[in-house]
């Protein structure tokens, strides 16, 4: 049984629009720094929080049911 790629990317967009929708914030590592102050080596990361918001979510939700229906489609 063949899988169509459209399949494929819409279960994948799904699953996306899921997490955005359950866990809307991601937090990426910006910046890290190490310095040393009077002999001790200290080490400074900053954390970048993006907020998705749940219009994204749902983008990617129908973007996959759309992906889904149109694997169905013959041509």
């Amino acid at each position: 049984m063949k899988v169509h790629p459209f399949v494929v990317m819409g279960v994948l967009f799904i699953a996306l629009g899921i997490a955005a929708l359950v866990h809307p914030r991601l937090n990426m590592p910006s910046k890290k720094k190490e310095m040393e102050i009077g002999g001790e080596r200290t080490i400074i990361e900053t954390t970048r929080i993006i907020q998705l918001p749940k219009a994204f979510a749902m983008l990617l939700l129908v973007g996959g049911g759309t992906f889904i229906f149109l694997s169905t489609r013959k041509v």
